[in-house]
């Protein structure tokens, strides 16, 4: 029962969940008007393929949610809970009587399918007096169970609906989850002394609950907001109570509403009647995703008449609400009370109070079915019955405005710095490359479609993108990046960008706490993130980074290299610009440079190709051939190099020499729940640390199948030293302020047989051990191990008593290759020679 407070203000109770989601003042959520978000909703919707009529039914149940702060609403389109299951087709009806019947959902949406059999039900009940209907094969929730119940007692009927989900909540005294959230809804009608109703029928009253203390989407919601989840709601891994979402997502359970027995049995009751009962799953119903419900309505003149039944549950009722109140307390709300008279007055307001990141993804997603094609797209590519190409056949198959009037099964290269006009007056399509070249648009519009942007352009280096990328940025305006960048950004963003007038900062990218402090209101007009970062395979929430961004006024870039749109689409998580070193993973073979953009909005659009053509930065003909050659078989390359340095990462994990592993993937990984949610694998890209750069160095230089260089993407596998190579023109000092270890090694893994990386990776690792007297035994005895990781700045001698590398080693690593630069600039600056 809920009890109303004199003392707390209504609208501020209001902003808590029905179901146990956390209160939240209206002052943390952003107000919409009730049309707009209906609208965005239905337009997410229809990206996700649902039909008109789908999105009636699944509008209608999302919406009683949300208007009551019930954690079952509109945050299942953003969070993926609506996505439709690969294997969906229409539900059917595998046993049925007069009274009962029993539904396979064959994969549709739980909504859809438990709203079909309420219908069944009433239906049922109506013409003889009882109904019972169950559901199977539901693989999505169910949304919140009080719509479904209010529907069956707005008929005048009794309603019960039970509801089972996967493995989230622990039975009391486990930690183990083996009970889903298991709501149970009822509704019984009943006459109000001033005869009215809800609106829509017969009044009911109606009672929503879960049996667990807190739901799993109101984890998402508090996950993505960044904030805490009430205390003793959910257990860790190690069954100890926790405040932290991530740690209950990431291996952890929710409790029972009671956190004793009975709450408990009665969650297993729900199991037992909503699971068995109606053909579900009841071992591992996560994996199977074969979730089931029961409806139940009866006709309560069964038992009497209608009217006097209906009038004694007024007499319970009002019994309830007149009962004696507690000090402080001014009205005993009945369930259900509260959130009708929230949901009522939003609608009569017209707004409702949302999460801003929540807001913001919706826009995102309806902005995809707004944004029109941009020139020359011959729109999304699809196949039979509008199923959309795997990104497999799309990295084939590219579309292109590009005309080839001889149909080659290769895309044309037009080597020309120059094109006819057809006149002296009048211009056609193309003039001078520098401009555009078809070769160059052709490419261009494959990246457009496969990163799900409005426009993409070709750079002659990735350093060439992010250049541009900052110029979009104004003298006296500053740019936010993060501390674990690739060195050549690091070198833009602290020697070039500050001479135009930009103030630069850097912060740690995890922690969202420290980039929300280092966007300056007004001033920060540029948020750069790399996910994972580059060496040490960090994790960055882009979603959320992104919306703090649009927030504050700025553009949220992406530098995508690592994960490619093969893996990861930064642009889908809200980013405005997504940059990828197509030197890597694009060209895939080592043999050319190149950097590419692609952009959400058309204006920005028009900045980024202004400073292309201005500045002449665009991308030769031939590179763009040689990229377009790399796309078709950048599938096949990157997915057999990750699954490579899967089995590396392990390999690795489990040496006796490594101290630590980065592998985005790997179990254990700080950021690995955040990177499921935004990528679909761990990529090719790994480093180790080992506790001693001597032992590293040695490493590197003694494997075969490695090449010794920097970059990554390659179908060769590549091996460094960052510290000493990619990452050199980082300062020592600040390298040690970021965490860097000079003892990182960095693994760009290959598409060679993986046994015979692992054995080349196992002999120089042995080699080292050797070397340096490490003794796997008796680790700690090895007087080399764990001297210079803690920092890049530590001194490197004494690792080994025959080794001369020290700090001084370092500084003079760093002289000599800022010495090389210096040396090149100089080149490029002197007098030319007709």
């Amino acid at each position: 029962m809920q009890l109303a407070s004199a003392q707390v203000p209504a609208r501020v109770m209001a902003a808590g969940s029905n179901n146990g989601a956390s209160s939240q003042l209206q002052a943390d959520k952003v107000e919409v008007s009730i049309a707009e978000l209906e609208e965005l909703c239905r337009k997410s919707m229809k990206t996700l393929g649902y039909t008109d009529t789908e999105i009636k039914v699944l509008l209608e149940v999302l919406m009683y949610a949300q208007l009551r702060d019930n954690s079952q609403g509109i945050v299942k389109i953003t969070s993926g809970g609506l996505n439709k299951h690969k294997a969906v087709s229409a539900p059917v009806i595998e046993k049925e009587t007069r009274l009962s019947a029993c539904i396979n959902g064959n994969n549709t949406a739980g909504m859809l399918v438990l709203h079909q059999a309420t219908s069944m039900a009433v239906s049922r009940a109506k013409e003889h007096g009882f109904g019972i209907v169950g559901t199977n094969h539901t693989p999505s929730s169910t949304g919140a169970l009080g719509y479904y119940a209010e529907l069956i007692g707005s008929q005048g009927l009794i309603g019960l609906v039970l509801a089972q989900s996967p493995e989230f909540v622990a039975p009391h005294g486990a930690k183990q989850p083996i009970f889903g959230t298991n709501p149970i809804a009822i509704s019984v009608p009943y006459i109000p002394a001033d005869g009215s109703s809800n609106g829509s029928g017969q009044a009911c009253v109606t009672m929503d609950m879960a049996t667990a203390a807190y739901a799993w989407f109101g984890l998402l919601e508090a996950k993505a907001a960044g904030r805490p989840i009430p205390p003793d709601v959910a257990l860790n891994a190690e069954g100890l109570p926790t405040t932290d979402p991530n740690e209950v997502l990431g291996g952890g359970a929710i409790r029972v509403f009671d956190r004793s027995h009975k709450g408990s049995n009665l969650a297993l009751m729900v199991e037992l009647l909503a699971g068995p009962l109606v053909g579900a799953a009841v071992v591992d119903k996560l994996e199977e995703r074969n979730w089931g419900n029961l409806v139940v309505a009866i006709d309560p003149g069964l038992l009497g008449d209608r009217e006097a039944i209906a009038q004694r549950v007024q007499v319970v009722l009002d019994r309830v609400k007149n009962a004696t109140r507690l000090p402080g307390v001014s009205e005993i709300l009945l369930p259900g009370e509260r959130g009708d008279r929230m949901a009522a007055a939003r609608r009569e307001a017209g707004r409702i109070p949302l999460e801003p990141n929540l807001l913001s993804s919706l826009r995102v997603m309806a902005s995809k079915l707004d944004s029109p094609p941009s020139p020359g797209s011959p729109g999304k590519k699809s196949g039979p019955g509008g199923r959309p190409w795997a990104m497999a056949t799309q990295l084939v198959h590219t579309d292109t405005s590009v005309n080839d009037p001889y149909g080659g099964s290769g895309p044309p290269l037009w080597q020309t710095a120059t094109f006819a006009q057809p006149s002296a007056t009048t211009f056609g399509e193309y003039d001078y490359t520098r401009s555009g070249n078809p070769t160059r648009t052709m490419l261009e519009e494959a990246m457009r479609d496969l990163e799900g942007g409005d426009r993409a352009f070709a750079f002659t280096s990735g350093m060439a993108a992010i250049a541009v990328v900052c110029k979009l940025v104004g003298a006296g305006e500053h740019i936010l990046a993060g501390e674990d960048i690739y060195g050549g950004t690091s070198r833009l963003l602290s020697q070039v960008v500050p001479t135009a007038g930009v103030s630069v900062s850097n912060v740690d990218m995890t922690d969202l706490a420290a980039v929300k402090a280092g966007i300056i209101p007004g001033k920060t007009k540029l948020v750069i993130v790399e996910s994972p970062t580059n060496p040490r395979m960090q994790i960055c929430d882009i979603r959320a980074i992104a919306e703090m961004a649009r927030a504050a006024g700025a553009i949220c870039c992406v530098d995508n290299s690592i994960m490619a749109p093969l893996f990861q689409r930064p642009l889908d998580l809200g980013a405005d610009i997504c940059m990828t070193s197509g030197t890597k993973f694009v060209g895939g073979h080592g043999d050319v440079t190149l950097g590419l953009l692609t952009v959400k909005g058309q204006e920005l659009a028009k900045r980024v190709y202004f400073l292309q053509n201005a500045e002449g930065a665009g991308l030769a003909p031939f590179d763009c051939w040689l990229a377009l050659r790399g796309l078709k078989t950048m599938g096949l390359r990157m997915e057999r190099a990750a699954q490579n340095a899967e089995k590396i990462a392990r390999f690795l994990a489990a040496h006796p020499l490594v101290k630590k592993v980065n592998y985005a993937s790997l179990p254990g990984h700080p950021g690995v729940d955040i990177h499921s949610r935004q990528a679909t694998c761990g990529g090719s890209l790994l480093s180790f640390e080992t506790g001693s750069v001597e032992a590293s160095k040695i490493i590197v230089e003694a494997t075969q199948l490695y090449k010794v260089t920097v970059s990554f993407g390659s179908v060769t596998s590549l091996i460094s030293l960052p510290c000493y190579m990619s990452h050199a023109s980082i300062p020592a000092a600040v390298r040690a302020a970021r965490g860097l270890p000079d003892d990182l090694v960095r693994i760009s893994v290959g598409i060679e047989d993986a046994a015979d990386l692992i054995a080349d990776l196992e002999a120089a690792m042995t080699q080292a051990m050797s070397h340096i007297g490490f003794d796997p035994a008796n680790p700690g005895k090895t007087p080399s191990i764990g001297k210079a990781a803690a920092g890049a700045s530590s001194a490197v001698a004494g690792h080994t008593a025959g080794s001369s590398s020290s700090s001084q080693g370092t500084s003079e690593r760093e002289a000599a290759l800022l010495a090389r630069i210096a040396q090149l600039e100089g080149m490029l600056k002197a007098p030319q020679r007709s």
